[in-house]
């Protein structure tokens, strides 16, 4: 409705495994997959725990914020880079709060090092704790240009240029910058893939952007 939309879901039953890595990925991006695949979750768990060097980022869905976070406990606990919206994020937790800082401190305390809670147009937060003991960050929507067309991918489009911005070296701030420009371009066209814009677009709206 509008720029608004109800998404159905229906998951094809895959055999969730691990492929066989010629040598340790620097990153794993994990997100949505089906209800048959809870035992993939422990093997990825695993799989980070025993190679250190590879940074694991979640961003559950459906059927995974509904396990809860008892069930995917040794996953949340080698998760660097964390994602979910506010209201998942209480899903996740299983409260009422509405203060953002206390749910990232919340799914901080389930493991990850960098949780990012996005709240819509209301703008993005995001805890630091790898690196500085816990400093939480906020960082308002850029500006749209026009109307939305379709909200359809907006935080795909944040987590992507998120964890881009880190995998580049940048800092959380940086990188809380970067994700809120993906999702305005992603809203501007119908689906999730038109309007992700490359790290050179993504510089040039830096260089133009509001002061506040």
């Amino acid at each position: 409705y509008g720029a608004e939309r109800t998404i159905l879901i229906k998951h094809e039953a895959y055999p969730y495994r691990l492929p066989a890595f010629d040598a340790p990925p620097r990153y794993i991006y994990f997100s949505s997959v089906g209800e048959d695949s809870l035992p993939f979750h422990h093997e990825i768990a695993a799989y980070v725990k025993a190679h250190p060097e590879t940074r694991l980022v979640f961003q559950p869905g459906t059927f995974q914020i509904r396990l809860g976070h008892e069930a995917l406990k040794d996953l949340y606990a080698v998760t660097e880079i964390f994602f979910c919206n506010k209201e998942e994020a209480q899903q996740i937790l299983n409260m009422k709060e509405t203060d953002i800082p206390k749910l990232l401190k919340g799914l901080k305390a389930l493991g990850p090092q960098i949780p990012v809670i996005t709240d819509g147009p209301k703008g993005s937060y995001a805890l630091d704790g790898a690196k500085d003991n816990g400093s939480i960050w906020f960082m308002p929507m850029y500006p749209d240009p026009k109307p939305p067309v379709d909200r359809t991918g907006a935080g795909d489009a944040f987590a992507s240029a998120f964890t881009t911005a880190i995998a580049l070296g940048k800092s959380v701030e940086e990188a809380l910058a970067w994700g809120p420009i993906n999702s305005m371009s992603v809203v501007q066209y119908i689906g999730a893939q038109k309007g992700l814009l490359s790290q050179e677009a993504i510089g040039k709206h830096l260089a133009s952007a509001p002061a506040k």
